[in-house]
Protein backbone atom coordinates (compact mmCIF):
# COMPACT_ATOMS: atom_id res chain seq x y z
CA UNK A 1 0.00 0.00 0.00
CA UNK A 2 1.22 3.57 -0.89
CA UNK A 3 -0.13 7.14 0.30
CA UNK A 4 0.35 8.36 -2.92
CA UNK A 5 -2.32 5.39 -4.64
CA UNK A 6 -5.12 6.85 -2.85
CA UNK A 7 -6.17 3.89 -0.72
CA UNK A 8 -10.02 3.91 0.00
CA UNK A 9 -8.42 1.94 3.36
CA UNK A 10 -4.71 2.51 5.13
CA UNK A 11 -3.34 0.26 7.36
CA UNK A 12 -0.09 1.07 7.40
CA UNK A 13 2.98 2.55 9.05
CA UNK A 14 3.28 6.31 8.54
CA UNK A 15 5.61 9.31 9.64
CA UNK A 16 3.78 12.06 11.58
CA UNK A 17 4.45 15.60 10.30
CA UNK A 18 2.54 17.55 12.35
CA UNK A 19 -0.48 17.29 15.23
CA UNK A 20 -2.63 20.17 15.52
CA UNK A 21 -5.38 19.59 18.13
CA UNK A 22 -8.96 20.91 17.86
CA UNK A 23 -12.51 21.05 19.36
CA UNK A 24 -15.41 21.09 17.26
CA UNK A 25 -18.56 23.20 17.69
CA UNK A 26 -20.09 21.15 20.21
CA UNK A 27 -16.87 20.92 21.89
CA UNK A 28 -15.28 18.03 21.20
CA UNK A 29 -11.31 17.13 20.88
CA UNK A 30 -10.24 15.96 17.40
CA UNK A 31 -6.80 16.26 15.84
CA UNK A 32 -5.68 17.06 12.53
CA UNK A 33 -2.44 15.38 11.15
CA UNK A 34 -0.40 15.33 8.38
CA UNK A 35 0.99 12.14 7.06
CA UNK A 36 3.46 10.73 4.86
CA UNK A 37 4.97 7.79 3.91
CA UNK A 38 7.69 7.54 0.95
CA UNK A 39 5.30 7.85 -1.97
CA UNK A 40 2.99 11.25 -0.73
CA UNK A 41 1.87 13.45 2.20
CA UNK A 42 -1.25 13.96 3.31
CA UNK A 43 -2.76 16.92 4.99
CA UNK A 44 -5.74 17.16 6.86
CA UNK A 45 -6.53 13.81 8.30
CA UNK A 46 -8.69 13.62 10.96
CA UNK A 47 -8.89 11.69 14.38
CA UNK A 48 -12.36 12.16 16.13
CA UNK A 49 -13.11 12.14 19.55
CA UNK A 50 -9.46 12.33 21.06
CA UNK A 51 -8.95 11.16 24.35
CA UNK A 52 -6.20 11.89 26.60
CA UNK A 53 -4.19 8.85 25.84
CA UNK A 54 -4.10 9.65 22.16
CA UNK A 55 -3.07 12.99 22.58
CA UNK A 56 0.26 11.61 24.21
CA UNK A 57 0.54 9.19 21.80
CA UNK A 58 0.35 11.81 19.11
CA UNK A 59 2.11 14.26 20.73
CA UNK A 60 5.46 11.92 21.29
CA UNK A 61 5.87 9.84 18.24
CA UNK A 62 6.93 10.78 14.65
CA UNK A 63 5.86 6.95 13.29
CA UNK A 64 2.83 5.41 13.87
CA UNK A 65 0.44 2.82 12.45
CA UNK A 66 -2.49 3.99 11.28
CA UNK A 67 -5.88 2.37 10.35
CA UNK A 68 -8.07 4.62 8.25
CA UNK A 69 -10.67 5.39 5.62
CA UNK A 70 -10.46 7.99 2.76
CA UNK A 71 -12.88 9.17 0.04
CA UNK A 72 -12.43 11.99 -2.28
CA UNK A 73 -15.75 13.88 -1.35
CA UNK A 74 -15.31 17.53 -3.04
CA UNK A 75 -12.39 16.87 -4.90
CA UNK A 76 -10.21 16.08 -2.21
CA UNK A 77 -8.84 13.22 -0.70
CA UNK A 78 -9.67 13.51 3.05
CA UNK A 79 -8.63 10.29 5.50
CA UNK A 80 -10.42 9.70 8.81
CA UNK A 81 -8.20 7.77 11.23
CA UNK A 82 -9.95 5.18 13.40
CA UNK A 83 -7.44 3.88 15.13
CA UNK A 84 -3.00 4.73 16.09
CA UNK A 85 -0.61 2.49 17.32
CA UNK A 86 2.98 2.25 18.59
CA UNK A 87 5.42 0.95 15.97
CA UNK A 88 5.89 -3.55 17.30
CA UNK A 89 9.72 -2.61 16.05
CA UNK A 90 12.21 -0.30 14.50
CA UNK A 91 10.72 1.18 10.69
CA UNK A 92 13.25 2.36 8.35
CA UNK A 93 12.86 6.00 7.59
CA UNK A 94 13.29 5.59 3.97
CA UNK A 95 10.33 3.51 3.78
CA UNK A 96 8.36 6.65 5.47
CA UNK A 97 10.16 10.23 4.12
CA UNK A 98 9.02 10.88 0.69
CA UNK A 99 11.67 12.46 -1.19
CA UNK A 100 12.29 14.05 -4.31
CA UNK A 101 13.76 11.09 -7.07
CA UNK A 102 17.35 13.71 -7.53
CA UNK A 103 20.74 13.02 -7.22
CA UNK A 104 21.38 15.58 -3.63
CA UNK A 105 24.94 15.32 -3.33
CA UNK A 106 25.78 16.14 -7.28
CA UNK A 107 22.88 18.81 -7.77
CA UNK A 108 24.52 20.70 -4.46
CA UNK A 109 28.41 20.14 -5.77
CA UNK A 110 27.08 21.61 -8.92
CA UNK A 111 25.68 24.39 -7.70
CA UNK A 112 28.24 25.08 -5.50
CA UNK A 113 31.10 24.69 -7.91
CA UNK A 114 29.21 27.43 -10.13
CA UNK A 115 29.25 29.90 -7.32
CA UNK A 116 33.13 28.96 -7.49
CA UNK A 117 33.55 30.67 -10.55
CA UNK A 118 31.78 33.83 -10.12
CA UNK A 119 34.00 36.49 -11.47
CA UNK A 120 31.76 38.95 -8.96
CA UNK A 121 33.52 38.23 -6.07
CA UNK A 122 31.53 39.90 -3.39
CA UNK A 123 28.16 38.02 -5.16
CA UNK A 124 30.79 35.01 -4.67
CA UNK A 125 31.00 35.99 -1.06
CA UNK A 126 28.15 36.35 0.25
CA UNK A 127 26.35 32.92 -1.78
CA UNK A 128 29.34 30.74 0.07
CA UNK A 129 28.40 32.34 3.17
CA UNK A 130 24.74 31.23 2.65
CA UNK A 131 25.99 27.82 1.50
CA UNK A 132 28.19 26.85 4.78
CA UNK A 133 25.51 28.08 6.37
CA UNK A 134 22.81 27.02 4.81
CA UNK A 135 23.90 24.27 2.73
CA UNK A 136 22.84 21.16 4.89
CA UNK A 137 19.72 22.77 4.95
CA UNK A 138 18.98 23.41 1.11
CA UNK A 139 20.02 19.88 0.31
CA UNK A 140 17.11 18.39 2.94
CA UNK A 141 14.57 20.20 3.47
CA UNK A 142 11.27 20.93 1.34
CA UNK A 143 9.96 24.00 -0.05
CA UNK A 144 6.70 23.96 1.27
CA UNK A 145 4.08 22.34 3.02
CA UNK A 146 1.92 21.44 0.50
CA UNK A 147 1.29 22.56 -3.49
CA UNK A 148 4.94 22.07 -4.57
CA UNK A 149 8.19 20.72 -4.37
CA UNK A 150 6.91 19.26 -0.76
CA UNK A 151 9.13 16.23 -0.56
CA UNK A 152 12.52 15.76 1.22
CA UNK A 153 15.03 17.66 -0.88
CA UNK A 154 12.09 19.49 -2.41
CA UNK A 155 14.16 23.16 -2.27
CA UNK A 156 17.31 21.85 -3.97
CA UNK A 157 15.38 20.75 -6.82
CA UNK A 158 13.13 23.87 -7.03
CA UNK A 159 16.35 25.65 -7.16
CA UNK A 160 17.85 23.70 -9.84
CA UNK A 161 15.19 23.68 -11.90
CA UNK A 162 14.65 27.62 -11.31
CA UNK A 163 18.29 27.75 -12.37
CA UNK A 164 17.95 25.47 -15.35
CA UNK A 165 14.86 28.47 -16.25
CA UNK A 166 16.43 31.18 -15.31
CA UNK A 167 19.61 30.96 -17.29
CA UNK A 168 17.88 29.86 -20.30
CA UNK A 169 16.64 33.35 -19.81
CA UNK A 170 19.25 34.61 -19.40
CA UNK A 171 20.99 33.75 -22.75
CA UNK A 172 17.70 34.84 -24.89
CA UNK A 173 17.93 38.26 -22.81
CA UNK A 174 22.20 38.62 -21.91
CA UNK A 175 21.09 42.04 -20.44
CA UNK A 176 20.40 40.35 -17.42
CA UNK A 177 23.15 39.65 -14.88
CA UNK A 178 23.84 35.60 -14.56
CA UNK A 179 25.78 35.65 -11.69
CA UNK A 180 22.88 37.79 -9.56
CA UNK A 181 20.59 35.79 -11.14
CA UNK A 182 22.12 32.10 -9.71
CA UNK A 183 22.70 34.27 -6.13
CA UNK A 184 19.22 35.26 -6.21
CA UNK A 185 17.62 32.26 -6.59
CA UNK A 186 19.82 29.94 -3.96
CA UNK A 187 18.69 32.76 -1.34
CA UNK A 188 15.07 33.38 -2.50
CA UNK A 189 13.36 30.13 -0.31
CA UNK A 190 16.37 29.43 2.24
CA UNK A 191 14.68 31.29 5.04
CA UNK A 192 12.24 28.65 4.52
CA UNK A 193 14.01 26.62 6.87
CA UNK A 194 13.44 29.04 9.50
CA UNK A 195 9.59 29.67 8.66
CA UNK A 196 8.22 25.77 8.96
CA UNK A 197 9.38 23.46 11.60
CA UNK A 198 10.91 20.08 10.07
CA UNK A 199 10.34 16.68 10.59
CA UNK A 200 13.12 14.58 8.41
CA UNK A 201 13.61 17.45 5.93
CA UNK A 202 9.44 17.55 5.52
CA UNK A 203 7.68 20.69 6.15
CA UNK A 204 5.28 21.07 9.58
CA UNK A 205 3.80 23.91 11.01
CA UNK A 206 4.98 27.56 11.25
CA UNK A 207 7.45 28.69 13.85
CA UNK A 208 6.75 31.70 15.61
CA UNK A 209 9.41 33.48 12.89
CA UNK A 210 7.35 31.97 10.28
CA UNK A 211 3.66 33.42 11.62
CA UNK A 212 5.43 37.02 13.03
CA UNK A 213 7.89 37.67 10.03
CA UNK A 214 8.19 35.00 7.51
CA UNK A 215 10.54 33.47 5.15
CA UNK A 216 10.79 36.90 2.68
CA UNK A 217 11.91 39.38 5.60
CA UNK A 218 13.74 36.72 7.30
CA UNK A 219 16.10 36.39 3.76
CA UNK A 220 16.54 39.92 2.79
CA UNK A 221 17.76 40.05 6.04
CA UNK A 222 20.62 37.56 5.30
CA UNK A 223 23.01 38.75 2.91
CA UNK A 224 24.38 41.49 4.84
CA UNK A 225 25.19 38.58 7.79
CA UNK A 226 27.97 37.99 5.11
CA UNK A 227 30.19 41.09 4.04
CA UNK A 228 31.61 44.00 6.07
CA UNK A 229 29.75 46.99 7.17
CA UNK A 230 31.21 48.68 3.93
CA UNK A 231 30.56 46.06 1.18
CA UNK A 232 26.58 45.59 3.08
CA UNK A 233 25.90 48.91 1.09
CA UNK A 234 27.07 47.87 -2.43
CA UNK A 235 24.97 47.80 -5.43
CA UNK A 236 25.29 43.77 -5.25
CA UNK A 237 23.66 43.34 -1.53
CA UNK A 238 20.99 46.02 -2.33
CA UNK A 239 20.12 44.04 -5.49
CA UNK A 240 20.01 40.67 -4.31
CA UNK A 241 17.78 41.81 -1.29
CA UNK A 242 15.52 43.37 -3.76
CA UNK A 243 15.19 40.05 -5.74
CA UNK A 244 14.34 38.61 -2.16
CA UNK A 245 12.00 40.96 -1.25
CA UNK A 246 9.89 41.15 -4.46
CA UNK A 247 10.24 37.40 -5.61
CA UNK A 248 6.01 36.56 -5.16
CA UNK A 249 6.05 38.81 -7.50
CA UNK A 250 2.97 41.42 -6.78
CA UNK A 251 2.10 42.72 -3.02
CA UNK A 252 -1.26 40.99 -3.03
CA UNK A 253 1.10 37.68 -3.02
CA UNK A 254 2.91 38.60 -0.28
CA UNK A 255 6.07 40.32 -1.69
CA UNK A 256 6.26 44.01 0.09
CA UNK A 257 7.68 45.66 -2.97
CA UNK A 258 7.05 44.41 -7.33
CA UNK A 259 9.84 43.24 -9.32
CA UNK A 260 11.70 47.05 -10.69
CA UNK A 261 14.89 44.65 -12.04
CA UNK A 262 14.80 42.50 -15.07
CA UNK A 263 16.45 39.87 -12.66
CA UNK A 264 14.14 40.18 -10.83
CA UNK A 265 11.35 39.53 -12.66
CA UNK A 266 12.97 36.57 -14.01
CA UNK A 267 12.89 35.19 -10.76
CA UNK A 268 9.78 35.94 -9.97
CA UNK A 269 8.33 34.19 -13.15
CA UNK A 270 10.50 31.03 -13.03
CA UNK A 271 9.26 30.83 -9.45
CA UNK A 272 6.00 30.57 -10.36
CA UNK A 273 6.38 28.69 -13.66
CA UNK A 274 8.30 25.84 -11.96
CA UNK A 275 5.73 25.72 -8.71
CA UNK A 276 2.92 25.47 -10.40
CA UNK A 277 4.02 22.83 -13.54
CA UNK A 278 5.20 21.01 -10.59
CA UNK A 279 2.13 21.15 -8.99
CA UNK A 280 0.18 20.26 -12.45
CA UNK A 281 2.33 16.79 -12.87
CA UNK A 282 1.55 16.10 -9.23
CA UNK A 283 -1.51 16.10 -9.80
CA UNK A 284 -1.73 14.13 -13.00
CA UNK A 285 0.52 11.15 -11.45
CA UNK A 286 -2.66 9.66 -9.31
CA UNK A 287 -5.21 10.57 -11.90
CA UNK A 288 -6.95 8.39 -14.27
CA UNK A 289 -6.69 9.05 -18.51
CA UNK A 290 -9.82 11.42 -18.99
CA UNK A 291 -10.66 12.07 -15.47
CA UNK A 292 -11.34 15.83 -14.39
CA UNK A 293 -10.14 17.15 -10.86
CA UNK A 294 -10.63 20.42 -8.87
CA UNK A 295 -7.62 20.38 -7.25
CA UNK A 296 -7.50 21.73 -3.24
CA UNK A 297 -3.74 21.35 -3.74
CA UNK A 298 -3.29 23.76 -6.23
CA UNK A 299 -6.75 25.37 -6.50
CA UNK A 300 -6.98 24.28 -9.61
CA UNK A 301 -9.42 22.24 -12.43
CA UNK A 302 -6.67 19.51 -13.64
CA UNK A 303 -7.20 17.45 -16.67
CA UNK A 304 -5.37 14.33 -17.81
CA UNK A 305 -5.61 13.85 -21.68
CA UNK A 306 -4.91 10.82 -23.62
CA UNK A 307 -1.39 12.64 -25.56
CA UNK A 308 1.02 13.23 -22.43
CA UNK A 309 4.19 11.59 -21.72
CA UNK A 310 2.96 9.92 -18.36
CA UNK A 311 5.70 7.41 -18.18
CA UNK A 312 3.55 4.32 -18.71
Amino acid sequence: MALSTKPETISQYCMISSVTFKKTKTGKDYAELTLSDKTATIPACKVWDVTEEIKETLKNNDVLYIDGEADNYGGAYKVTIKEVSLPSGEVPLSELVPSEPIDVEGIYASIKSEVESFKNELLKKVTLGLLDEYGEALKSISAAKHVHHYKRGGLLRHVQEMLNLALYMQKMYPVANRELLISGIIFHDIMKAKEYTYNHGIAGDFTADGVLLGHIFLGAELPKRYVSQEEAESEEIKMLQHIILSHHGIKEWGSPVEPAIIEAVIIHHVDNLDAKTYGFADELSSMEMGEVRKSRNIFATVYKHELGNYGG
